[in-house]
C-alpha cells in the first residue's frame, strides 16, 4: 500500500520545512490503527512546547480519528477502508481540547 501523509504546520518557525508531504510503503493488509502507530513512530507530527498539541487524521476529506501529544493514543471516530493508495491528512487544532474535539466531530 501506498502511504502519502501531508500535515499542517503549526507555527510560522514550522513552515520553513514545508511543505510536509512524505511518502512511505506498508503491506497491503496494514491497518489505519498500525498506520498511526508508524505516524508517532516517524514522529511526523510536530509537537509544541506546551505538550498539548491536537490533530485531526482524515482520509479521503473524512475526519477518522483525534490525536493529541499528551495522549499515548488516537481516539477512532471510523475506520475506513484503506486501499492501495492512501492519502492521509493531519488538520493541526492548536491547543484546543482533544476530546471536544472528538466529541464535536462523532
Amino acid at each position: 500500500m501506498n502511504v502519502h501523509l501531508t500535515r499542517d504546520s503549526v507555527a510560522m518557525s514550522d513552515d520553513v520545512d514545508a511543505p510536509y508531504d512524505f511518502r512511505f510503503v506498508v503491506p497491503d493488509n496494514t491497518s489505519l490503527v498500525s498506520l498511526l502507530y508508524i505516524v508517532r513512530q516517524l514522529s511526523y507530527l510536530a509537537t509544541i512546547a506546551g505538550g498539548k498539541a491536537t490533530w485531526v487524521a482524515s482520509v479521503d476529506g473524512k475526519a477518522v480519528a483525534v490525536l493529541a501529544q499528551q495522549w499515548q493514543e488516537p481516539v477512532f471516530l471510523s475506520t475506513p477502508v484503506l486501499d492501495f493508495n492512501v492519502a492521509l491528512h493531519f488538520e493541526y487544532y492548536q491547543q484546543q481540547d482533544p476530546q471536544a474535539i472528538v466529541d464535536a466531530l462523532y
